[in-house]
């Protein structure tokens, strides 16, 4: 009898472990466990979710009407451009000012600067600014950090008053509007006296304007070197046009 009592007392003791193993909800750790994993949702958490989630989107809309909205530059944005403008043209911004023609001006719009008539200005002013897409012609945009960057769509301002460039021989003219920077085997000519790292205006041997960059050396540094050094970088070419159609329409002259 005490023998039979132990059988069951065992076989009761395996039945329990399987019970427990199957029903893990059963077991007190595990019970806790689950219960400590588990995330409650109070009605205090729900308003400081909503709130946060509120004070969100008014402060992104706030943003997005700022940047939309067409504007004078700031007096930082201004230092910011000139200086990014006054690598390739140096003095000559005052002949984007002091035109005879007409008076002229830059604005911004959606992170973007546009040099237009102050005549096309009043008259884009009535637009909606969610309507607006450009005016005039892009000189570059503004990134997050606040740095400033030229685009290809002033290439036209840039050349005429450029005051360092370099021609580009027929043979390295495709080359250069794929993308890649100039070589010394494809060095036409270069305005005396150029430093290095100076903003440059690349143009064909016919006087095309083809893009910018910078030197990479000065003129006298080129004319010691190979044929496969690197003369210039690359920046922006017109092939862009076509590499990047989509993103230039959106901000091309108009």
């Amino acid at each position: 009898l005490p023998l039979l009592l132990l059988v069951l007392l065992f076989k009761l003791c395996i039945i329990c472990v399987l019970i427990i193993i199957i029903h893990p909800s059963i077991h007190p750790s595990l019970r806790v466990r689950r219960r400590r994993g588990r995330r409650t949702t109070t009605p205090h958490t729900l308003r400081l979710r909503e709130n946060y989630q509120q004070q969100h989107q008014e402060e992104e809309g706030r943003l997005r009407k700022e940047t939309s909205t067409m504007r004078p530059l700031t007096e930082e944005e201004t230092t910011t451009f000139f200086e990014k403008l006054a690598k390739y043209i140096g003095r000559n911004i005052r002949f984007l000012l002091d035109r005879k023609d007409e008076n002229y001006c830059f604005r911004l719009h959606k992170d973007r600067v546009y040099y237009a008539s102050e005549k096309l200005v009043r008259k884009a002013q009535s637009v909606p600014r969610e309507n607006l897409g450009c005016l005039g012609t892009c000189f570059g945009k503004f990134t997050k950090s606040k740095k400033f960057r030229l685009e290809i769509t002033c290439l036209e301002y840039l050349a005429r008053f450029a005051l360092y460039k370099i021609w580009i021989k027929p043979a390295g003219v495709m080359s250069y509007l794929y993308g890649n920077h100039v070589l010394k085997a494809h060095l036409g000519r270069i305005t005396e006296n150029t430093p290095k790292h100076q903003g440059v205006i690349f143009l064909s041997m016919s006087d095309v304007p083809l893009g910018f960059g910078v030197a990479a050396y000065s003129t006298k540094e080129c004319r010691k070197l190979e044929g496969t050094a690197i003369v210039a970088f690359h920046q922006a070419d017109v092939g862009q046009y076509l590499r990047n159609e989509d993103d230039l329409a959106a901000y091309s002259s108009g």
